[in-house]
């Protein structure tokens, strides 16, 4: 996540894919709309998310036997 807002910027949020970004400020070349969700990368996002913590849980519980 990225937060440019009191500036001229963009913010953006998701990792490790950008999934929201939101143009503010003083901006050359910007999209109609301020701003963009990508729900695809939000998905893969979640997807990362939930495997990197059902790793973990079985870590936990091997290690705990």
């Amino acid at each position: 996540m990225k937060i440019e807002t009191p500036f001229d910027g963009n913010d953006t949020y998701g990792f490790p894919f950008t999934f929201h970004i939101k143009w503010s400020g003083e901006c050359f070349d910007c999209p109609e709309n301020p701003t963009e969700t990508y729900y695809g990368y939000l998905l893969i996002d979640f997807l990362i998310s939930g495997i990197i913590g059902f790793g973990l849980l079985k870590l936990f519980k091997r290690l705990k036997k």
